[in-house]
């Protein structure tokens, strides 16, 4: 069993658990139900959020990190807030430390984080950031299949999200930097600092904001010079198109749906928390790819927004 605490417990995780805690959404209901983790505690500094944890789960809260890690024999930090650099230092020093999630980017130094990397290593700590379509295979093939080039090798991309780029939008552009390579430039779209263009070697991607409301409102159309995926959320759903004869127009092509397929995964925490159990053990790698997350920050580095 892992021993695992949650840091940082939120306005929203709690509250969906109350209710709907079988339905394992939640980094703290995954890990109750998952057989080779344990629940051993939450810190918060919200007073009301850490009682009703405490009554859902009936595990010991905390309103400061330095006397959580003394008191739970922790292996496994899942900060569900974008943490401090003191908050990951305090972690990584603790000897029963095995492994850092990290729900939101927190990172911006690229020399810091060679230096918090190579401190890890030595340690024998793992760390990887909750982007969660990184540990769906659903994803992983997709992603595999646009590199052979199912709908070309050109792509122009376009990104909508709702609520705040560094929350929602963070998840698409983790998704085009596994196919995306060489940043060329990043410029503000109208002099609004929701809206991105963002220019690889191989595609442009376009980023806009359509909502500051909280729901999710969150799509892709990534379009290829012989074909477009659209990528939609509630429900997840991938569609493929594929040009075809205009039966009217004699030499004209029209864009039709080949296969259409569900990317949800019922139970995504739990394949995080699979691969981060096989980390720990030794059994395989989790997937992380250190180039790639540098790539990432340096693209972050340059998305100044308000």
């Amino acid at each position: 069993m892992i021993n695992t605490l949650i840091v940082g417990l939120g306005n929203i995780g709690f509250k969906f658990d109350k209710k709907n805690i079988k339905k394992q959404i939640t980094h703290a209901s995954a890990i109750y139900f998952h057989k080779k983790f344990k629940l051993v505690g939450g810190v918060d500094k919200k007073k009301k959020i850490l009682k009703e944890f405490s009554n859902i789960y009936n595990v010991p809260v905390f309103n400061n990190l330095r006397k959580s890690l003394s008191e739970t024999n922790a292996q496994l930090i899942i900060f569900a807030y974008q943490p401090s650099l003191s908050d990951i230092e305090r972690v990584y020093s603790n000897k029963n430390v095995k492994f850092i999630l990290v729900e939101k980017p927190f990172l911006k130094s690229v020399p810091y984080t060679r230096t918090l990397l190579n401190k890890l290593k030595k340690k024998n700590i793992g760390i990887t950031i909750n982007f969660q379509r990184n540990f769906s295979l659903k994803y992983l093939k997709l992603i595999n299949q646009i590199k052979k080039g199912i709908i070309g090798n050109k792509f122009k991309i376009y990104c909508y999200y709702s609520n705040n780029f560094f929350n929602n939008g963070v998840h698409f552009l983790n998704l085009i930097t596994s196919f995306l390579k060489d940043i060329k430039n990043i410029d503000l779209i109208g002099n609004k600092d929701e809206n991105l263009h963002i220019k690889f070697k191989n595609g442009d991607v376009y980023f806009f904001k359509v909502s500051n409301n909280k729901y999710n409102n969150n799509s892709m159309l990534v379009f290829g010079d012989k074909g477009k995926i659209e990528i939609t959320s509630r429900p997840e759903k991938c569609t493929i198109f594929k040009p075809v004869r205009d039966s009217k127009y004699e030499n004209y092509f029209i864009l039709k749906k080949i296969r259409s397929f569900s990317l949800e995964n019922k139970f995504v925490q739990k394949s995080v928390l699979d691969n981060i159990y096989d980390s720990i053990n030794g059994y395989k790698k989790l997937i992380f790819d250190e180039k790639k997350l540098f790539n990432y920050i340096n693209i972050i580095n340059k998305i100044k927004l308000s």
